[in-house]
């Protein structure tokens, strides 16, 4: 059994690395962790940890073929001394996927394999199995992904029901095309020109020049999944915040110079209402906190020297929270980018002894200031 296990493993690993040879098909290799948790009252046998591997053609950008080899060592239960045994599950399965590839999705499986036992000098069993499982799979980069299943095994033998979950990374070689439909003879032939050869036709093509092996979506275009309009083949940064400068490379601007914006808003008398007229000043600021990321505001508040120390206190405070609600509730400004002070009759910017000094007074500002690149 040990040296049937053996060669059905270097069987597939020989397999594995003639996978490059045949880089211009849809075939990838795939491989990781597993964990055989056994039906206990029938096997007495506890979970089971190991390695497998996996060689895969891709079909279509949804489906594929797979061929898995499965591996575990564990314990028989309830023997004394308690005894190793390994595991192994060769199968064959067809797998399913809810987005095209090269797209995180949902992955179903379904396949027939070969369950077998081996405790050594205890003996050895062979088990025909039905195996089904789902899972998530993951792209971290256009060629390479992380997968997560959850598999079912049904022993047509014993009529038991057997799970292993398992962790991997697939590579996926070539590009995936899906067949052209048939056209009948007495219609108008469609023109299918591919003159990228991405898989998208001429006519449906929005990026016509792309270059070979970059994989595309629908329209012909390479993904930009950052959505910095950097495509990812391209991109040295993946990962750019939303709405941040960045250079042809889809990296953030290095920081050389300071730039900065200033905020004014002025309140009616003893009041905390945002006026209609500073709405667009309110909203350039979170623009410019969009397009810095690393800036934060601090939002100070005032009042004219009317009312006792103690209510304008309370009013300036009320006023700088009421622009800082603005941003985070109505501008989507991070709350954590964003403080609020009250400062009261202090500092005025103009004389309290007139009507148009003190509606100066009663204000709210703020100061922001980047560094970005010239």
């Amino acid at each position: 059994m040990e040296l049937n296990k053996t060669f059905k493993l270097a069987a597939l690993t020989a397999a594995m690395l003639s996978a490059p040879a045949m880089a211009e098909e849809p075939v990838y290799v795939t491989g990781g962790a597993n964990l055989f948790l056994f039906d206990t009252e029938v096997h007495n046998l506890d979970s089971g940890f190991g390695p497998w591997l996996g060689l895969g053609y891709q079909i279509d950008d949804k489906w594929a073929v797979e061929l898995d080899y499965n591996m575990a060592d564990t314990d028989t239960r309830g023997l004394s001394p308690n005894v190793s045994a390994d595991v192994s599950l060769l199968s064959l399965n067809g797998i399913y996927r809810y987005a095209p590839v090269g797209q995180n999705s949902l992955l179903v499986k379904a396949g027939l394999g070969k369950y077998e036992l081996d405790a050594g000098s205890r003996g050895e069993s062979t088990e025909t199995v039905l195996k089904a499982g789902a899972g998530y799979e993951y792209f971290i980069q256009p060629n390479l992904s992380a997968t997560f299943m959850w598999d079912l095994l049904y022993s047509t033998d014993e009529s038991l029901i057997d799970s292993m979950p398992s962790i991997g990374l697939k590579y996926q070689f070539g590009s995936v095309k899906s067949k052209p439909a048939k056209v009948e003879e007495t219609k108008p032939q469609v023109n299918t020109l591919d003159s990228d050869n991405d898989g998208v036709p001429n006519a449906q093509d929005v990026c016509a020049n792309t270059p070979a092996g970059v994989r595309v979506n629908s329209q012909g275009c390479p993904f930009d999944r950052d959505a910095d309009g950097v495509y990812d083949y391209l991109d040295e940064c993946p990962a750019t915040p939303a709405g941040a400068r960045i250079d042809d490379k889809g990296c953030r601007v290095q920081l050389t110079e300071k730039v900065s914006i200033d905020l004014y808003v002025s309140f009616p008398l003893n009041s905390s209402y945002i006026p209609d007229e500073y709405n667009d000043e309110i909203k350039q600021v979170a623009d410019f906190m969009r397009e810095y990321p690393d800036t934060n505001v601090q939002l100070v508040g005032y009042t004219d020297s009317t009312g006792t120390e103690s209510y304008n206190q309370m009013l300036s405070e009320k006023r700088a929270a009421k622009v800082g609600d603005y941003l985070v509730n109505k501008l989507n400004i991070d709350a954590a980018r964003v403080s609020t002070v009250g400062k009261g009759e202090a500092n005025p910017i103009a004389s309290n002894a007139t009507k148009e000094g003190r509606a100066k007074n009663r204000r709210v500002t703020a100061e922001i200031t980047a560094i970005v690149e010239k």
